[in-house]
């Protein structure tokens, strides 16, 4: 699943319109089709793993923490 991650959304889109323009293709033997169906599916249930996970992780965003106003009213800061 770790390396399911590394793999960018619009690049599963892309290989998703390409399988299912290879699909349309009427000289695809059996096995062949059958192989492509496969990966579809696989695909897809991949696309809507990470639009899942997309959803949940929107909402965070990063507060960056600013040291200097923590230490400000400290004696000892020098503040460099």
């Amino acid at each position: 699943m770790k390396k399911i991650n590394n793999i960018k959304l619009k690049s599963l889109k892309q290989t998703q319109a390409f399988y299912i323009w290879e699909l349309k293709k009427e000289d695809l033997t059996e096995s062949e089709r059958s192989k492509f169906l496969l990966a579809l599916n696989s695909i897809e249930k991949i696309i809507q793993e990470k639009e899942k996970a997309g959803e949940k992780r929107k909402h965070k965003r990063f507060i960056a923490h600013d040291h200097k106003t923590v230490f400000q009213d400290n004696k000892n800061y020098r503040g460099y």
